[in-house]
């Protein structure tokens, strides 16, 4: 938990006020058909790399993509929208968004990263 706390705070001052046009010129790495990547934010390789990259791979599809979305149209936004990020535990994994003409905000629930996501049963 603590080092996606930390994930958190990067990606708040990489999106934040003073770093959104520089970020806002990677767009691309957000664009239709990408997958979320935390090299984004943290360097690859590393030990936050790998656990913030294997949280994102157990997002659902739709909760990630909906992100990668959110991201990507504050990104293109003009001017760029600055973004704040928040987490939250939760049982199962929920996406919110409020995007207003000066910014936006993105609530992500879900599991704690550690903790192993229950067997799919629908087939």
């Amino acid at each position: 938990m603590p080092m996606l706390q930390a994930f958190i705070s990067d990606l708040n001052r990489k999106f934040g006020n003073e770093q959104i046009v520089q970020t806002a010129r990677s767009a691309k790495a957000f664009a239709p058909g990408q997958r979320l990547d935390a090299g984004f934010v943290v360097k690859k390789g590393s030990a936050s790399h790998r656990v913030v990259q294997s949280y994102l791979r157990k997002l659902p599809s739709g909760v990630s993509e909906s992100l990668r979305a959110a991201i990507y149209s504050a990104l293109t936004s003009r001017p760029a929208k600055p973004v704040t990020f928040a987490w939250a535990p939760g049982h199962d994994f929920e996406l919110t968004v409020w995007d207003f003409d000066c910014g936006m905000t993105v609530l992500l629930r879900g599991r704690y990263p550690a903790e192993r996501s229950p067997a799919r049963t629908d087939g």
